[in-house]
């Protein structure tokens, strides 16, 4: 639809609703109508866009009732603007005719646009002036239009992208490759041609034009609206250039299809005659490392009849497909882990080669071609290394330090000169080398008369000897020392030089160091002699202690060997003296002392003096009682005297049984220290297992340390195990008949065994019971006479009951009882409390003397009381 026709519309929309556009004048029946207005003319609508110069606008006018004369345009400022530049300018004149086509009016201004106007719709005021006719009167009126002019802006051609190559061929660009072509591709989004189009790209450090500028443009004569071109320039890439992605800036200047030129970047300002800024498309460009894969491999050496393996390393931050990896050797390739896949990073791969027997020794090339993609392209690399094959992987080297002569080897230390030391030259190769030249370079401290010789030939698979005269320093320091040296020798091969080193050792002066704790025995004992052995340099081996006396016993083994003997480590040996039947004196010791110290042995001798001091009695020991029970636990209480005049430290009491006879609570005691004098004991508890009198060996080992040494003495003891006898008198009666008196009574036995030879006694009568087994009562009577006074009753009786018996291991007991009888004619008594005495003896004296002692203490509390009464 044409732009007077939506006029057209609006104006009869709006005068429908008394919003018809303002007119200066009188508002008269006969008036005219603005019906379209616009660029170029009502037939051919045209955009238009800053910097058209003489360009026609138009506008398009019906009157009703009245003739359009003439137009005038203005460009009135916004309102409240101070400083107005207008965005168009009328050419010649602001003023204009009004011709007739189909029916309307037109008028016609020619209006530059300004290149520094902006895209947008700008205020013109349109006046019309008109004639009519009132009464046949002619009347000159007018009409004014405020319009909204468009301002297009102007459509540029678009930068797509730009790429490596060609259209029809896309490469990467890489640093340091030169001259390569680079193609832009350009979009014409408008709907016109574009003409002479010229796109200027500024290119990134290292990357230059063919005249070495730091730009390059492409050009495209005309590109077809809406459709795409491409144009293709040289690049030099340099190797200054840095990979990476850049976003590039470039400048654009084109004619649009009425010959219109225009100029402008793809920053964000405005610039050339369009006052525009261009879409910001970002246009960037990939360059990347020159080697975007590296490739490396391993080199080795190996010798015939083997195996030798080549690692082939790859790295690449970006991604990569390893498609194949080809290898090429005069080797045989036995294995590899390859498999073709895509990685990222770092990636190994292992090739295993295989030698024949018969390769000659040499440097042997092995390639490998990799055949890879990266950004999409297929690529080739070629990666070399080297295997070097030797004879056994060995070369001619000296060896075996030997101090002195052979036969007569000399122990260095520090200090000594003149001494030869013997070095072996051996070629390990299967031919001979020839002018063999060895330099030896000394440590600090050690030196040589000559430090160059000279050997003419050595054989395949020989060696010889070299010797030199050494000097060793006093301040030479004892240890490992390292002697280095440089052989070259000529063979078939050509001139070889090889480097090498070998230790040698300087011994200290003073190898080791002897020490012993004790050296008195006294006299009848044993004592163990400790001797530490200190090693104050190298390790030592073969250490060998040998122990003679003469005048003592020596108990065990006189030899001890330790097998090595670390530096800085101590080793204690221990011999058993004995002084049984020495007499009081001092008796010497020789000590030998070997070992083996960096393949020469050394043997040391040292006198020890051992004391022997007078024999005493320093301990007395004793174990109570003698006799147990079986059946039951019994407490044993050994008890230790000190009888010397001086402590016994680390007293250990060792207790030592037949299992199969008793058990014992504790076997072992440490008592620590005794004093002088003093006595200590402690309680062990046996259970006997026999079922029978039987005796029970027991031995206690004492030990414990006096200032002469250790003493350790023996103790034999024997125990009785036996039945226990519990005999009691049980229901004992008296009861008197015609004048006599008769004791009846049980005896039982709660013991574990028989009590013998039972014989009851009362009053000096007695009565033999014989035996009386365990748990079987056994009852007695025993009759005695007995004498009444005149009254028909006999004195009062104190009557004592002795039973003696004998035990399994005839050991004889008394039981003693008392009882109190007044006796009638005719009387029975039975007794249930009376007292009863346990004595495990055959005489009645100890109850005799307390009877006593009570009679006295009764007389004398008697006289004490009469005393006081007299006062």
């Amino acid at each position: 639809m044409k732009i007077y026709q939506l006029l057209l519309v609006t104006l009869l929309t709006l005068s429908f609703v008394g919003l018809v556009p303002s007119f200066e004048g009188s508002p008269a029946t006969p008036t005219v109508y603005l019906i379209g207005y616009g660029w170029g003319s009502p037939s051919n609508p045209i955009n238009v866009h800053p910097g058209y110069t003489d360009f026609p606008f138009y506008v398009e006018l019906v009157a009703y009732d009245a003739t359009p004369l003439s137009a005038t345009i203005s460009f009135p400022p916004p309102p409240g603007t101070t400083f107005y530049v207008p965005p168009f300018t009328a050419v010649s004149s602001n003023q204009a005719g009004v011709s007739q086509a189909n029916g309307n009016y037109v008028s016609t201004f020619y209006l530059t646009v300004s290149n520094t106007t902006s895209p947008g719709y700008y205020t013109v005021k349109v006046t019309v002036c008109f004639a009519y006719t009132i009464a046949d009167s002619q009347v000159i009126g007018s009409r004014s239009f405020t319009l909204e002019v468009p301002v297009s802006a102007v459509n540029f051609p678009t930068p797509v992208a730009i790429q490596g190559g060609t259209p029809n061929n896309v490469e990467v660009l890489t640093q340091g490759e030169g001259l390569v072509p680079v193609t832009l591709e350009v979009s014409n989004p408008s709907q016109h041609v574009v003409s002479n189009v010229m796109i200027n790209v500024t290119l990134p450090k290292g990357l230059y034009n063919q005249m070495g500028q730091d730009y390059v443009t492409f050009a495209f004569p005309s590109i077809q609206p809406q459709s795409t071109q491409y144009d293709t320039q040289m690049m030099n890439v340099t190797q200054g250039a840095v990979s990476g992605t850049y976003t590039l800036n470039y400048t654009i200047t084109f004619m649009n299809y009425l010959g219109y030129r225009y100029f402008a970047t793809n920053q964000n300002l405005t610039s050339g005659n369009a006052n525009v800024t261009l879409n910001r498309v970002p246009l960037t460009l990939s360059l990347y490392p020159k080697m975007p894969v590296k490739f490396s491999a391993t080199s080795t050496s190996t010798t015939p009849s083997s195996t030798f393996s080549i690692m082939l390393e790859l790295n690449s931050p970006y991604d990569y497909l390893i498609q194949s990896v080809t290898p090429q050797s005069q080797f045989s390739l036995v294995k590899s882990n390859f498999t073709p896949a895509t990685f990222q990073g770092f990636q190994t791969f292992n090739y295993t080669f295989s030698v024949p027997q018969n390769e000659i020794p040499g440097v042997y090339p092995v390639t490998f071609t990799v055949n890879y993609q990266v950004f999409g392209q297929s690529q080739q690399a070629l990666v070399t290394t080297y295997v070097t094959v030797n004879y056994y992987n060995l070369s001619p080297s000296l060896s075996t330090p030997v101090w002195g002569e052979q036969g007569n080897q000399i122990v260095p230390m520090p200090g000594l000169t003149g001494i030869p030391l013997t070095l072996t030259l051996s070629n390990p190769l299967p031919y001979a080398i020839s002018e063999v030249n060895a330099t030896l370079i000394f440590p600090q401290g050690i030196n040589s008369t000559y430090d160059s010789y000279l050997i003419p030939e050595v054989q395949a698979y020989g060696a010889t000897t070299l010797t030199l005269v050494m000097n060793l320093g006093q301040n030479v320091s004892p240890g490992y020392h390292t002697l280095n040296y440089v052989l070259t020798y000529a063979s078939s091969y050509g001139i070889s030089r090889v480097e090498g080193s070998l230790p040698v050792y300087i011994y200290p002066e003073n190898q080791i160091s002897v020490s012993f704790a004790n050296s008195t025995v006294y006299q009848g004992t044993e004592s163990i002699l400790p001797i530490t052995i200190e090693n104050l340099g190298a390790p030592l081996s073969s250490v060998s202690v040998n122990l003679k006396t003469s005048g003592l016993n020596l108990v065990g083994f006189s030899n001890e060997t330790l097998t090595y003997l670390g530096s800085g480590e101590s080793s204690t040996f221990t011999f058993l003296l004995s002084a049984q039947g020495v007499g009081v004196g001092t008796y010497p010791a020789v000590l030998t002392v070997s070992y083996n110290y960096g393949g020469v042995t050394k043997v040391s001798n040292y006198v020890i003096p051992i004391n022997v001091v007078s024999s005493q009695n320093l301990v007395s020991v004793s174990l109570e009682p003698g006799i147990v029970y079986y059946g039951q636990v019994n407490n044993l209480t050994l008890k230790l005297t000190d009888l010397s005049q001086v402590p016994l430290t680390d007293v250990s009491v060792k207790v030592f049984g037949n299992p199969t006879l008793y058990s014992i609570s504790q076997t072992t005691l440490n008592l620590g220290t005794v004093d002088p004098g003093k006595t200590t004991s402690f309680t062990l508890q046996v259970l006997p297992s026999v079922t029978s009198t039987t005796p029970l060996p027991i031995s206690v080992q004492l030990q414990y340390v006096v200032p002469g040494g250790v003493v350790t003495q023996g103790y034999n003891f024997s125990l009785i195990a036996t039945g226990s006898v519990v005999l009691q008198l049980q229901q004992p009666t008296v009861s008197f008949s015609n004048g006599s008196l008769t004791v009846n009574g049980v005896l039982n036995n709660f013991g574990s065994t028989s009590a013998n030879f039972v014989t009851v006694y009362v009053n000096g009568n007695s009565t033999y019971i014989g035996s009386v087994p365990p748990n079987s009562p056994t009852p007695f009577s025993l009759t005695l006479p007995l004498f009444f006074n005149g009254n028909g009753t006999g004195h009062p009786l104190h009557l004592r009951i002795i039973i003696s018996y004998e035990d399994a291991i005839y050991q004889s007991h008394n039981l003693t009882y008392s009882l109190n009888f007044s006796p009638t004619f005719n009387t029975n008594s039975t007794f249930h409390n009376f007292h009863q005495f346990r004595v495990h003896r055959a005489s009645i004296l100890p109850e005799l003397i307390i009877f006593l002692v009570i009679i006295i203490v009764i007389v004398i509390a008697i006289f004490l009381v009469l005393r006081r009464g007299r006062k």
